[in-house]
């Protein structure tokens, strides 16, 4: 098996397992823990120690990690950043209702999902729960059940006529997938939740659940070159920068890694790229260092930071709509993403950086501009890169039907990705 192939599954893998941002913790908390990493608590004193791997979470979903090997004031920081949220639903707080003797659940969007893909699928459902806890009050618990327990039906052409002519949907009254049959009109939802964590009905104080696509993700084309799977934007992204954090050493750059949530809604959380996560990291490490705030600002303004979130390949159906000078294509490599308008952070002392890295390596790349008539995505880069005074880097593996409820992508980009992080970190 070649090395493309082996990260490739490794990431479907991942994907699988990861239906939530909650899950996604959990996931690469193992991948961490597997290289060394210990955890650090964030309310607790930290003692660190050089050349040494650690990582902290926060609230469920969001995690981060880091190593410093050498002298930052000389170095500076190479910062990896992504997010693990995606477009799609979330359950509401009444989770449900019985319209005709069917048990249906109500949900909210969330991000900018393509609604239309997630009708007539079997859907299942993930999240966190929390419950009462007669020691601590009450705590979290992961779920996530992978029997297709939901789903929503579209109406017959001859029922809804002009469907065709423009999907829309009104996600109150439409996007109500069907859970249980319920003759007495008895709602059931949150028991059979329950029961799949082993607590009582009762003991449920709130939840954040999801549904998702059921089909596991898988390979495509006729040679296996294409994949098609959940939530590749952007929690392709966060396992590329774990893999390249999990591969490095001793030797290594001073690297840090964060992982945020909530980027599909703007970031604006505690667990979101607006929060004082990275503050924090570089706020604990300066001061366990001995470091002033001189020092401190010394080591930024030798830092690097590459914001990692996917990019728009090229549709050939729909070629008119971004730049003709730029195709981007599945499975040639990780794609730099500019915008003047800053809407993308990277510069062009980022563009530099970028391509001597990927050049020195061997790594292909390829670049991307939008359309110059139509505006683009946003991402976590502008973000942190003002916030911190640190030169960025917008990167992302190329994706077409990026917010579809399954993403299309190229089986070799994930793996360039990670060598590319690996590099990165490295200092290379």
């Amino acid at each position: 098996m070649n090395e493309i192939r082996e990260y490739a599954e490794k990431l479907l893998k991942y994907l699988d397992n990861a239906p939530t941002a909650f899950q996604s913790v959990d996931e690469l908390e193992k991948m961490l823990v597997e290289a060394g990493a210990t955890e650090l608590c964030e309310s607790a004193e930290w003692n660190l120690e050089k050349g040494k791997l650690y990582y902290m979470k926060k609230a469920g979903t969001q995690i981060s990690a880091f190593r410093i090997t050498s002298d930052p004031r000389e170095t500076g920081f190479r910062i990896g950043a992504a997010h693990q949220d995606a477009p799609g639903f979330r359950i509401k707080t009444v989770p449900s209702s019985v319209d005709l003797g069917y048990e249906r659940l109500l949900l909210e969007q969330y991000g900018g999902t393509l609604v239309h893909g997630w009708v007539d699928r079997p859907l299942a459902v993930a999240g966190c729960v929390y419950v009462k806890d007669a020691e601590k009050g009450f705590r979290p618990v992961n779920v996530n059940i992978k029997k297709p327990v939901l789903l929503i039906p579209s109406a017959a052409p001859h029922v809804k006529r002009g469907q065709n002519d423009g999907a829309s949907f009104s996600v109150q009254n439409e996007m109500r997938p069907f859970f249980a049959a319920s003759p007495n009109g008895e709602k059931t939802f949150l028991k059979y939740i329950a029961e799949e964590i082993g607590v009582a009905e009762e003991d449920i104080l709130s939840y954040e659940l999801a549904p998702y696509d059921a089909s596991p993700a898988c390979f495509t084309g006729v040679n296996d070159e294409f994949i098609s799977v959940p939530r590749l934007d952007d929690c392709a992204m966060a396992h590329a920068i774990i893999s390249g954090m999990c591969e490095t050493n001793a030797d290594a750059g001073n690297a840090i890694a964060v992982i945020f949530d909530h980027e599909e809604i703007g970031s604006g959380s505690d667990r979101g790229a607006r929060c004082n996560t990275l503050m924090q990291l570089i706020d604990r490490i300066c001061e366990k260092l001995g470091y002033t705030v001189e020092d401190k600002y010394r080591a930024l303004a030798n830092s690097m930071l590459f914001s990692a979130d996917q990019a728009h390949a090229t549709h050939p159906s729909y070629l008119g709509l971004q730049d003709p000078q730029l195709k981007v294509k599945l499975g040639e490599g990780p794609v730099l993403k500019l915008n003047y308008k800053q809407s993308y952070s990277t510069s062009a002392r980022g563009t530099a950086f970028f391509r001597t890295l990927c050049e020195k390596e061997g790594i292909p790349y390829q670049m991307f501009n939008n359309n110059s008539d139509t505006g683009g995505g946003g991402t976590i880069g502008p973000i942190l890169s003002a916030n911190y005074g640190v030169c960025s880097v917008d990167l992302g593996n190329p994706t077409i039907a990026m917010h579809a409820v399954r993403e299309f992508g190229g089986t070799a980009d994930g793996y360039y990705m990670a060598k590319l992080f690996a590099a990165f970190f490295m200092g290379k």
